[in-house]
């Protein structure tokens, strides 16, 4: 390849990546706000705020699906991101000036994430082809700089939300994606290089008009329905088709595989499953946990009162330091040969969480007799929560990179989000509502204590159906080796 087209397409993913900084400062910051701004600016009670919360996150995770698919036929992969950068500012707008639109805000929200998700990692991967050394270095920084950017917003926004407003909270995140579209605007220069596919040509020969009727046809398309389905809480209807559509997606790639491939597809599907459950419970750090941190726990630090969506910056933290431990850690037990299967891995993060929640669970202990607590034990247990990521994400995305047959990786990537993000956010709405009192329909010490406590219950019996799954696959190895 070329060493000055090289550059150029190096500086056009740096862009890039600064761009999806700044879309995760957006989203984060709004995510760590929006379960209290529902329950204290909007007075919606616990349970309703914890399903309208459940339910945007989770169809998050369905839109990029719709998002790539319309950048494939029609606009290609920057107008459909330049589109999610705008609905995503709008949104944000409307949400800090126009709360009582609150499902039309959400709404365009979603559309954005999911109009910007997909594509825009698409046009790191485009200035990367046949370099995969590159695309490796890109993606790691991308990583690195989507938690940055993430933990900023967390500080930044609840911050501005606690002691300024919260209009002035959510215009921090739009001003945040404001400056991630002018690094997509700052980036057009770099992608000379880039090859328009035929139905990229065909977009571009479009006069001007033509372009923004079709475009704000197909958005008009997307919002109606997006809109109905978060107004009217449809989102568990729509997990299910998802969920039909996958398990026959699962079954194809399955049934063509050869038999080995089939082994490792089971494991697969079986660790997606542990993956998933562990999801429904670590989320709880953005739904139950922040009402928690709120009602019950001495905030003040130094004169300084934390504002309680803070404490979610612990968790991008906890994950960028046990990453970087990790790394180390898996190089140096390679170098010995020493390789722990993906099952093995994963028995760690149930670990962290049955930590997690045991030290919370005391925490509501403790809360029930007296109140404000120290913030000590939740900060414990975000900590726990956030390290166990490391042994759950990045372990099974490249064990199914091993057990994917050819040409199936993306969609059995997609699959995985599918389940771990869409179905796991919603999920988790029916244990943030445990924690709920019926008798007074707010969540109490008494309540949050029956929750996460039978969540720690449940996640112990995980972890002994992985350890015995384990010592199964141990057993089995060993009687084919005799």
């Amino acid at each position: 390849m070329n060493s000055s087209l090289k550059k150029l397409q190096q500086k056009a993913s740096y862009f890039i990546i600064a761009m999806i900084m700044w879309e995760f400062f957006a989203f984060y910051g709004l995510k760590s706000i929006l379960i209290l701004f529902l329950t204290s600016c909007l007075h919606l009670s616990d349970g309703a705020a914890y399903q309208l919360f459940g339910s945007f996150v989770s169809l998050v995770f369905i839109t990029p699906i719709l998002g790539g698919w319309l950048a494939d036929r029609y606009c290609g992969y920057r107008h459909a991101t330049s589109a999610g950068c705008l609905l995503i500012i709008v949104g944000s707008f409307i949400l800090a000036e126009f709360p009582q639109n609150i499902f039309i805000g959400l709404a365009l929200l979603t559309m954005g994430i999911g109009f910007f998700k997909s594509n825009a990692v698409c046009m790191i991967s485009n200035c990367y082809i046949n370099d995969p050394a590159g695309a490796t270095s890109a993606f790691s920084l991308y990583y690195v700089s989507g938690n940055l950017g993430s933990i900023l917003s967390v500080i930044a926004c609840p911050y501005i939300s606690e002691h300024v407003s919260w209009k002035m909270g959510f215009m921090i995140a739009s001003v945040g994606m404001l400056l991630g579209f002018a690094m997509l605007l700052l980036s057009k220069p770099y992608f000379s290089w880039e090859e328009k596919t035929e139905k990229m040509k065909k977009w571009h020969n479009f006069s001007i008009p033509q372009q923004f009727m079709l475009t704000a046809s197909i958005l008009i398309s997307v919002f109606v329905p997006t809109y109905f389905i978060l107004r009217h809480n449809l989102v568990g209807y729509l997990l299910g088709l998802a969920v039909i559509a996958a398990f026959f997606i699962f079954l194809k790639i399955y049934r063509e595989a050869d038999p080995v491939r089939k082994k490792l597809l089971l494991m697969m599907l079986l660790l997606t499953c542990f993956a998933t459950s562990f999801w429904i419970f670590s989320n709880q750090v953005y739904s139950s946990y922040p009402l928690f941190l709120t009602r019950y726990v001495n905030r003040s630090l130094f004169g300084f009162v934390i504002p309680a969506g803070m404490y979610q910056a612990l968790n991008p933290i906890s994950v960028l330091v046990a990453g970087s431990i990790m790394t180390f850690v898996w190089r140096w037990m390679e170098r010995r040969h020493v390789r722990p299967q993906p099952d093995t891995k994963m028995s760690a993060a149930l670990v962290l969480l049955i930590l997690g929640f045991i030290v919370i669970t005391y925490a509501t202990t403790v809360a029930g007799y007296h109140s404000p607590i120290s913030m000590l034990l939740p900060v414990i247990s975000i900590w726990c929560l956030g390290m166990a990521e490391v042994f759950i994400d990045p372990v099974l995305l490249a064990a199914m990179g091993e057990a994917a047959p050819r040409n199936t990786e993306g969609r059995l990537v997609a699959i995985y989000y599918l389940f771990i993000g869409a179905i796991g956010n919603y999920v988790s709405i029916w244990v943030a509502k445990l924690t709920v009192d019926p008798t007074t329909s707010k969540a109490s010490p008494s309540s949050f204590h029956a929750a996460y406590l039978q969540a720690t219950y449940i996640a112990v019996g995980l972890l002994a159906l992985l350890l015995l799954r384990i010592i199964w696959r141990k057993w089995n190895a060993r009687r084919s080796n005799d």
